[in-house]
């Protein structure tokens, strides 16, 4: 989807393998800006390559073009195909500090955050070349410059992109979703990144990694008070459940999940880890 003569949206659709009989269909969207050079902003999941190559074919452009790969964060469905990318393009990776260590060893991510057929989503680690600094200034090409926004929550090293003269505001996974997988690994820090968002008055556009393009002013706003409301309702249900001690595990997870009307399939290390970030604040 092109949102500016050099701005594109694509669509990256893939399954997350619950079991030998249920799949969880899922998509992501990364980012693709044709300047004089091709910059990627995330890489889908393992396999996304063919998407992202045919979609700057079709553009009548090169994958050699393509010299920097920037990471929202580290999470499987966003750096999936950066590696086999870098191996075929020779370019740069960028990143923030804080996710280096699970981009650059993914049987560590894997570890600590063991997401359901982790490996058919990311089955390589890759370099990262450069580190990214909060409000840090980057001119990707003519008429366009970045400003990197580090937006700790959902996970230590998450970054929101703004197009400074576009007026294109990027969150990536940084504004929760109604009734979605509890995913994020710090909920104060969440909730104060939610808040600098709802703050920023230098974007008309807004794109997410899970949704359309947002043009509309109250369509914007709808999803960022909708996203804050469900964070409040966790926060408000966690707090009173995960009181005492557990007799079995994932007790006070499973128990969550009822109450919310989740599907039983979350209950998981990476939820639970989740709504016990809600105790810490």
């Amino acid at each position: 989807m092109k949102l500016t003569e050099k701005i594109h949206l694509l669509r990256l659709d893939f399954e997350i393998t619950l079991s030998l009989e249920q799949k969880l269909p899922r998509f992501v969207n990364a980012i693709i800006i044709f300047g004089d050079r091709i910059t990627l902003i995330d890489t889908g999941v393992k396999g996304s390559e063919e998407k992202i190559f045919a979609y700057i074919e079709q553009n009548n452009r090169k994958i050699t073009d393509i010299k920097t790969i920037i990471l929202s964060h580290s999470h499987p469905d966003h750096i999936g195909s950066a590696a086999i990318i870098k191996d075929l393009t020779n370019c740069e990776v960028l990143a923030h500090g804080g996710e280096m260590d699970w981009i650059e060893n993914i049987e560590i991510q894997n570890k600590e955050r063991p997401v359901p057929g982790f490996f058919n989503l990311a089955d390589r680690s890759v370099k990262v070349d450069k580190l990214l600094e909060d409000k840090q200034l980057i001119n990707i090409d003519k008429d366009i410059t970045i400003e990197i926004i580090h937006s700790p929550g959902h996970s230590k090293g998450s970054i929101n992109i703004l197009f400074k003269e576009d007026n294109i505001l990027f969150t990536a996974d940084s504004i929760p979703l109604k009734n979605d997988i509890p995913n994020y690994d710090s909920y104060p820090d969440l909730m104060n990144s939610l808040g600098c968002i709802k703050k920023r008055n230098d974007f008309s556009i807004l794109l997410t990694s899970w949704t359309p393009p947002l043009m509309d002013g109250p369509e914007i706003e709808k999803i960022i008070s909708d996203g804050e409301k469900y964070m409040f309702e966790l926060e408000n249900i966690v707090k009173k459940t995960y009181i005492g001690e557990e007799t079995e595990t994932f007790m006070f997870c499973k128990s969550t999940i009822e109450k919310l009307g989740l599907p039983p399939f979350l209950l998981t290390s990476i939820v639970d880890k989740a709504f016990r970030s809600h105790l810490k604040n």
